[in-house]
């Protein structure tokens, strides 16, 4: 009796923990969350390649970034043809040659979301990635688009959007224009722009959320679209307009410096970008060209 009472639990046992075992893996392989790289799979796919099956390690690097992946933030303002308007300009005839230098060292484009996705989940992008970022919202920034699709480029434009149409800002045509040609919008404020870092030092975060919530809304109803991408203003940026950017649905944060580049780990909510300007002599192309080859070295 007590034989057939040990073998009825043992039973038991074995049936609960293949039962458990087939609803895990029913779990992971028939219902797999989504997004993908958000999943178990994910996390499944690296234990795979650590043991060094070469052919599931095959499609492991398939879908994730080397050690050596990097993504350059450029950061640029007006770009002009005759007349500057203040030292953060770079003429359009340095631009052309930025350009041609990054092509010359194999940089290719990438999107906001390629960028989110390859900070938190390493996802597959080329080595040496590039992303134009043109602050403000600058009518130039349609030449300055014209440009880069002529080179197999894209950008992107950080609207204050208090102020689009304005005598210097591009309107709602022009950025229809800009996204059918690929181009991204960032959103760059409201109407508070020239005081975010004010209002930071102040801790007026009341007034810093509702401008950004004005923004997003504004885009939403006037645009038609919703940006991921918050670019601080001046720079401001502390944890609470962290939280407040999380709050409102964006998912990358558009920064002033910190490093030259952005590689797999770092906060999607503080990208560091590398200012090209007159002022900073960086738009001098062969200042331009040194600072390249120092970040590929």
């Amino acid at each position: 009796m007590k034989k057939f009472i040990a073998f009825l639990l043992l039973a038991i046992f074995t049936f609960s923990f293949c039962s458990n075992t087939f609803s895990k893996e029913e779990r992971i392989y028939v219902n797999p969350p989504a997004p993908y790289f958000e999943g178990e799979i994910y996390s499944l796919g690296r234990v795979y390649g650590i043991k060094g099956d070469e052919s599931i390690l095959a499609q492991y690097n398939s879908l994730f970034s080397s050690k050596d992946t990097f993504v350059l933030v450029l950061m640029y303002h007006n770009i002009y043809t005759d007349k500057k308007i203040n030292s953060y300009d770079v003429s359009v005839a340095d631009f052309k040659k930025h350009i041609e230098i990054l092509k010359q060292y194999g940089f290719q484009n990438i999107s906001i979301e390629d960028l989110y996705e390859f900070l938190k989940f390493n996802k597959k992008i080329p080595e040496r990635s590039v992303i134009f970022t043109f602050d403000d919202g600058f009518k130039s920034v349609v030449t300055a688009a014209n440009i880069l699709k002529e080179n197999g480029f894209t950008g992107v434009t950080s609207l204050i959007t208090g102020y689009v149409g304005s005598v210097w800002e591009v309107n709602q045509t022009e950025i229809e224009k800009l996204l059918s040609n690929g181009f991204e919008v960032s959103l760059h404020s409201h109407k508070l722009h020239n005081t975010y870092m004010k209002l930071l030092s102040e801790k007026k975060y009341k007034e810093l959320k509702q401008d950004i919530k004005e923004a997003k809304e504004y885009s939403i109803n006037a645009l038609h679209i919703n940006p991921i991408a918050f670019t601080y203003p001046q720079g401001a940026y502390d944890k609470e307009i962290e939280n407040i950017l999380k709050d409102n649905g964006f998912k990358v944060g558009f920064g002033l410096y910190g490093k030259l580049i952005n590689r797999y780990g770092d906060n999607p909510y503080y990208i560091s970008r590398v200012e090209i300007s007159e002022r900073l002599k960086t738009a001098n192309p062969d200042e331009f060209q040194k600072l390249i080859e120092k970040i590929i070295k």
